[in-house]
């Protein structure tokens, strides 16, 4: 066998990806394990001092922080310590939550999950729900702002299927007197998100319940729902894929037959993977990746154009509509829609 000349570029770039794979793993675990939280860019940290403070072998956690140190996360100069680069990272660290926390074990199912007749791929929901929940504060929760400003009568929110109720918290500690109801299904995530509400002394102004989305039509309301205010953020597509166009359709329908008053507001995807936009960094980084997990999890993702044809099918109108924060996110590929009956 001849070797050509250039076979180690090539093969540097062939196995790039390999590199990124690994780098996204030990960058989740050590954010979720505390250790850019417990390392600053000021002072070092000794191995074995660090190791002691997180409860981690002592022996094991060297071979992670000279990983990062050859990343240029982290550095050992008289102690571990961050650098500039793993200073600024944590912010990011719900997108690390959600993509690799919840969604590293349905890749491993990936060669499996396509073939014929098999089952879908499965996921951490808690993880996937806390995640979603983190990176909503700096997309999707702009979006609700836009939109109860434009209903201000708006005195409740009800967030079915509100994961960790995170994202619901931070709406409404941004709108003094707001209350909110969220409505989960997956019980660790309530639990979670009963703890983060009493350490944001949300006590008083949210209730967090164990439920499925289609309880919404049941709730009891006052004034015909008016002044309530349903929200869906990333779940119609769920109930979609789930329980099928006409189950999404008859929660609507229902809902609003049931509080003809109330308005509902959707955050959701604009499912275009064959857009030029995909082009765009974040939607190689974000939506690209998002959009392959999604069509093996048993989420059924829809362009805003098929979302605003079903919502025109049951008798409602678009009050307002909003997109993303052009400082966050330029790619148009997620909006928000609030409703409202006839």
């Amino acid at each position: 066998m001849t070797i050509p000349a250039d076979f180690q570029h090539r093969l540097i770039d062939a196995i790039s990806p390999i590199r990124h794979f690994f780098v996204a793993q030990a960058l989740h675990h050590a954010l979720d394990l505390g250790i850019f939280e417990a390392l600053d860019e000021r002072s070092g940290v000794d191995a074995t001092a660090l190791a002691a403070k997180l409860g981690l072998d002592a022996g094991r956690l060297p071979g992670l922080l000279l990983f990062l140190q050859n990343e240029g996360f982290v550095v050992n100069e008289d102690g571990w310590r961050l650098t500039a680069l793993g200073e600024g990272l944590p912010v990011f660290a719900p997108w690390y939550e959600m993509l690799v926390g919840g969604y590293a074990s349905t890749m491993q199912q990936l060669g499996e999950v396509l073939r014929p007749d098999a089952p879908w791929a499965t996921r951490d929901t808690t993880r996937v729900g806390a995640g979603s929940c983190g990176i909503g504060r700096y997309d999707a929760v702009p979006v609700v702002q836009a939109l109860l400003s434009a209903s201000p009568e708006t005195s409740s929110v009800i967030d079915l299927g509100c994961g960790d109720g995170r994202f619901l918290m931070d709406v409404l500690l941004s709108r003094p007197g707001l209350r909110g109801v969220g409505i989960e299904p997956n019980p660790a995530s309530v639990r979670l998100g009963e703890s983060a509400r009493a350490e944001l002394g949300l006590g008083d102004r949210l209730e967090m319940v164990i439920g499925a989305a289609d309880a919404a039509a049941d709730l009891d309301l006052p004034g015909n729902g008016h002044g309530t205010c349903f929200m869906t953020a990333f779940v119609l597509q769920e109930m979609l894929e789930q329980e099928g166009e006409d189950a999404v359709e008859e929660l609507l329908r229902s809902t609003f037959r049931n509080h003809p008053e109330a308005r509902w507001l959707v955050v959701e995807m604009d499912y275009r993977p064959e857009a030029p936009v995909m082009a765009h960094g974040l939607a190689l980084s974000f939506y690209n990746p998002y959009f392959l997990i999604h069509s093996i999890t048993e989420q059924r993702l829809q362009s805003r154009q098929w979302w605003v044809e079903l919502f025109q099918r049951v008798g409602l109108t678009c009050v307002s509509e909003a997109e993303t924060d052009p400082r966050v996110d330029t790619t148009g590929l997620q909006f928000g829609i609030l409703l409202a009956r006839g």
